[in-house]
């Protein structure tokens, strides 16, 4: 990948000829990346401008409307490797904006960036003008890379649009750390709620007579249609998991190409886990909206259309729990089932959907694979602080919760679908009374035991959360409060792979704490050994309880839909891969591990880790 200062000069001069007024009929929808920014908290009076210079190792106090194509693209060696890159699943919010914009402006292309498959310098010079706007969708890690480029593409009085989870939840940041230093305020404005056709239409509007609101608000949160063949959309090219392309014999067969394709059936959540960004959310911002079925299973046959291979056979239903409606669900996986699509996918669903054996048996029928399931704690105590609805579900069986949360992913498997569960690691009641005795080790022996992959996370208060207004209010908040410099930089760490609140007095009040047992979650469960066992386990379930697609005699198909099994088995030995690039130090910018070591002041941690840190630094 090239760095900014690697573009040749034909660009600036074009710029330089003929100003930065000059535009074309096209649009750029940007999903940026995240970044690492934590080294720059110990800087004093920094700005959103000092941060472009960081990302773009130059100095942004000289940017101006005739060289800001210098400062528009982030160096690679300082992105961030998130849960979604490893993973290599689309932003789904991105592509719905996207196509949303394709289908209301045709006189227009509209032209994706994110910073790593295409720059936006490559667009501009490309297009041999600037764009008409751009669209960015943030979530609340990506937003400081979300301000840093809207104040960039201000110097060239380019207007801005931003949206996305974390200006609907916190839409002052738009003014604190993009207006202010914007010597065009007036060209950026933000978008709370969903991105839906009466915003979008309005925006292109008032674009067209130079009249850009400083809000928006958008409350249809999906829409039939924004999907198809749209001649005026240029995306970016498929993501890749990496993982594939360099395991021994899969690299050299058609498993290398296998893609996770998102999709959204509905959106929405009617559930208020204190530590979800949506909890406080209006509920008209974040009420269930389904689509209709006919319009989703069209849009898995308009992406099936030709050969079915492992390209377009494999989805990830998106919504937060798939579990949220049954009345509503049953008729999209009818119309799964009676149609002609050879699917497998992944879903996120709550653990109670094991006492539904009908509708188990539908999610299989229809393609069901694998199973997202947030357990998120094995202690009780834990799951009532955090609201968690099963609570009521666990106290009646009269079982522990790690008894209760094992019979039902039994169930699960009879039915030959994997699971892989997700944990917040710091909450009040976790332990650490060793390196071998501690809620970490506690988490991994209970997922090897039941052959689950693990999605292990630190507590992370989340902007618009209601664990993150109660840290600010009781000055929990390890990095300041909402407003201030540090808060900004610390938004990058919201990806859930360090935390940003004071720990419990059980682990010494340490980040590097929760860190050292988070690593060793995605360690031991997402061993290549151990995710081969599982991965054979349950190739061989999914093989004697097939989908629709290889019911019967049809052996070919029954053995994709193990393979795909399989492979969702696989892939989640990638929150290793994930949590390996975080926590060491490389590029001269400190892993979290040495981070956190360095900038801890209890002694007795100090003691307990000054060997172990040595083998993440440099």
């Amino acid at each position: 990948m090239r760095c900014p200062s690697e573009i040749d000069g034909f660009v600036l001069k074009f710029f330089n000829r003929i100003g930065t007024n000059m535009s074309k009929n096209y649009f750029i929808v940007y999903n940026p990346l995240t970044y690492q920014l934590m080294d720059l908290l110990s800087a004093r009076s920094i700005t959103p401008i000092d941060v472009i210079s960081y990302l773009t190792g130059q100095n942004a106090q000289e940017m101006t409307s005739e060289n800001f194509i210098k400062f528009i693209d982030f160096q690679p060696q300082k992105q961030r490797t998130t849960m979604v890159d490893a993973l290599a699943i689309e932003m789904y919010a991105g592509i719905y904006i996207q196509n949303q914009l394709a289908r209301l402006a045709k006189d227009h292309i509209v032209a994706m960036v994110d910073g790593k498959r295409k720059f936006f310098s490559d667009v501009i010079k490309e297009k041999k003008c600037l764009p008409r706007a751009v669209f960015i969708s943030a979530m609340s890690s990506s937003f400081p890379a979300a301000a840093a480029t809207a104040l960039v593409l201000n110097y060239a009085k380019i207007p801005v649009i931003i949206g996305g989870i974390h200006v609907s939840t916190m839409p002052e940041d738009v003014d604190t750390f993009i207006r202010k230093y914007a010597p065009h305020p007036e060209l950026v404005s933000f978008v709370r709620g969903a991105g839906d056709s009466t915003v979008i239409t309005t925006i292109l509007d008032d674009l067209k007579n130079n009249s850009l609101k400083k809000e928006y608000a958008g409350y249809t949160l999906i829409e039939d249609g924004v999907w198809g063949d749209f001649p005026n959309l240029e995306p970016l090219e498929p993501l890749k998991i990496n993982l594939l392309n360099r395991l021994p014999v899969i690299k050299y067969t058609p498993l290398k190409d296998f893609r996770i394709n998102p999709v959204a059936p509905f959106t929405g959540c009617i559930f208020s886990c204190k530590f979800c960004s949506i909890s406080t959310l209006p509920e008209k911002h974040k009420a269930v909206q389904f689509r209709d079925p006919d319009d989703f299973v069209e849009e898995l046959r308009y992406y099936q259309k030709g050969t079915v291979d492992f390209k377009n056979r494999y989805y990830f239903f998106t919504p937060d729990n798939l579990f949220h409606s049954k009345k509503n669900l049953i008729p999209f996986l009818n119309k799964i089932i009676e149609s002609d699509l050879r699917i497998n996918y992944a879903v996120q669903i709550s653990i109670e959907v094991a006492d539904d054996e009908e509708l188990l048996r539908l999610i299989r029928k229809s393609g069901g694979t694998h199973f997202f399931i947030g357990l998120e704690s094995l202690d009780m105590r834990n799951l009532k602080h955090i609201n968690k609805h099963i609570v009521a579900e666990i106290e009646k069986s009269g079982l522990s919760v790690p008894e209760y949360y094992a019979s039902k992913i039994k169930k699960i498997h009879k039915h030959g679908i994997s699971v892989h569960g997700s944990f917040i690691v710091g909450l009040p009641y976790d332990y650490f009374n060793s390196t071998t005795d501690n809620t970490g080790v506690e988490i991994a022996k209970f997922c090897v035991k039941n052959r689950i992959g693990a999605q292990p996370s630190t507590i992370v208060d989340l902007p618009g959360s209601v664990f993150f207004n109660e840290s600010q209010e009781n000055n929990r908040s390890i990095y300041g409060k909402k407003g201030t410099m540090d808060y900004f930089l610390s938004l990058s760490i919201a990806d859930l792979a360090e935390t940003n609140k004071i720990p419990p007095d059980s682990l010494f009040n340490s980040p590097l704490v929760i860190a050292s047992m988070v690593f060793y979650i995605s360690s031991k469960v997402g061993a290549p050994v151990r995710a081969v066992i599982n991965s054979s386990i349950i190739f061989m379930k999914s093989f004697i309880h097939p989908t629709k697609n290889g019911k019967g005699f049809n052996l070919w198909q029954r053995y994709l839909d193990a393979v795909c099994s399989a492979v969702s088995q696989t892939a989640v030995a990638l929150y290793k891969e994930q949590g390996d690039s975080l926590v060491k130090s490389k590029y001269g910018v400190r892993g979290i591990m040495e981070r956190l070591y360095d900038t801890g002041n209890n002694p007795e941690v100090k003691e307990l880790f000054k060997h172990y840190v040595t083998q993440f630094t440099e």
